[in-house]
């Protein structure tokens, strides 16, 4: 009763959003999740797909040459023959996603060269094929600039040849199975490219934001992991949304991505002495994420430094009792809501560690957040990662499809 109360009230908060935007109340906003392949634990089967209009398979990857790969064919195969069953059931849309943080290696090589893009674009024809997908998602982590650090890149030339992919995938999707009939939609960075924007949306059904990882143990400063607004020059939802929309991405091609994760870091102060999110940090010291936080090193690229990633996936955050319910931390832990940001975090005294995060609270601000800026809807990595009772999907549902409430 007291989980259903909670969220609940998550859509009773107040306003946080301008009203400079009309926003149109008979639209229907996409709801993408995105599914892990190399999650075993979380089969298709768990997938709530009344709560969902795209799920993204994700991923292929680009490693060595032109044509994607899946580490796991079999697992692939067999996922995929299912996943697309039961979305179509559901009127779910499937898009196969190429790419990732450690799968976008060759993208740029492979976009120079035009019998590359060919043997890129007719995969993913014989794909959609195969297995009746709806389109193409494209996750090159990035064009024009360095990811994992070991990716080629182009820093001239990338997104122009970026673009003509593209146009090329939506010729060709057009021809074989009608005009329109297949999506492409790419996932970006939160600052846009720096040319060509316009003309990628001619061809883009949507442009993904990736408004996560703006702060991690990587920064000087602790701070949010996806803000909705900044408290520093640093980086937010609205910046990222705003920026892209002056580059020239229309509003109804834009999805903002939510992240069903937290980072962590350690302070050097107690941080419930001021409660401000923006303070000093250990530097070079990851502290444990969640269970599944392991030392990892990249196989495909050895210039990636391994070890932990501090991450803390939210299922396991009330699995392993850092919090109580989706909106209550259990002792020594303390919840915080930063009003700035628009985000909780946690702190324990004791060991000095801070986690960022986002709940049900949180998402059900920025889902609205997206109503009032009349975005296209919200993209979610990764949608295994809830807790069992999907307490994060249905905050994004029911804010989502309260179009005439107040923020």
């Amino acid at each position: 009763m007291i989980r259903h109360l909670l969220l609940g009230a998550v859509i009773g908060v107040v306003s946080l959003v301008g009203a400079a935007v009309i926003p149109d109340v008979n639209k229907k906003p996409v709801v993408i999740g995105y599914y892990p392949n190399w999650n075993d634990r979380f089969p298709v089967t768990k997938i709530d797909f009344s709560k969902f209009t795209h799920i993204h398979y994700a991923f292929a990857i680009i490693v060595n040459g032109s044509v994607p790969v899946w580490e796991n064919p079999q697992k692939a195969n067999a996922q995929l023959t299912k996943l697309v069953t039961m979305a179509h059931k559901h009127k779910v849309k499937v898009l196969l996603s190429t790419g990732g943080w450690t799968g976008s290696i060759t993208f740029s090589s492979m976009v120079r060269s035009q019998r590359a893009r060919k043997e890129f674009i007719d995969w993913n024809i014989s794909a959609m094929k195969r297995y009746k997908i709806d389109g193409v998602d494209i996750d090159w982590e990035y064009p024009g600039r360095q990811g994992e650090g070991c990716n080629k890149v182009d820093e001239e030339h990338d997104v122009k040849n970026f673009l003509t992919l593209l146009r090329e995938l939506r010729q060709a999707m057009d021809g074989e199975f009608g005009v329109g009939q297949k999506e492409i939609s790419a996932a970006v960075y939160i600052r846009p490219f720096n040319s060509f924007v316009p003309e990628m949306a001619e061809v883009l059904d949507r442009a993904n934001i990736m408004t996560y990882d703006m702060n991690g143990p990587w920064s000087l400063q602790t701070g949010a992991n996806a803000p909705l607004y900044a408290s520093r020059s640093q980086g937010s939802v609205d910046s990222s949304v705003n920026a892209w929309i002056e580059a020239g991405m229309p509003r109804h091609k834009i999805t903002v991505g939510l992240a069903f994760y937290g980072r962590s870091a350690i302070a050097k102060v107690n941080m419930l002495v001021t409660k401000k999110i923006n303070q000093n940090q250990v530097q070079g010291e990851i502290p444990q994420g969640d269970k599944t936080d392991v030392f990892f090193q990249s196989p495909l690229c050895p210039l990636s430094p391994g070890g932990l990633s501090g991450t803390w996936r939210f299922h396991n955050l009330l699995s392993q009792h850092i919090l109580k319910s989706p909106l209550e931390a259990n002792k020594p832990w303390v919840r915080v809501w930063d009003a700035v940001t628009s985000t909780p975090w946690l702190f324990n005294p004791k060991t000095k560690v801070f986690i960022s995060y986002d709940d049900p609270q949180s998402l059900a601000l920025k889902t609205c957040y997206v109503r009032q800026k009349d975005l296209a809807g919200v993209m979610i990595r990764s949608i295994d990662q809830d807790s069992k009772e999907n307490d994060l999907l249905n905050a994004i549902h029911n804010s989502i499809m309260a179009t005439n409430a107040p923020c």
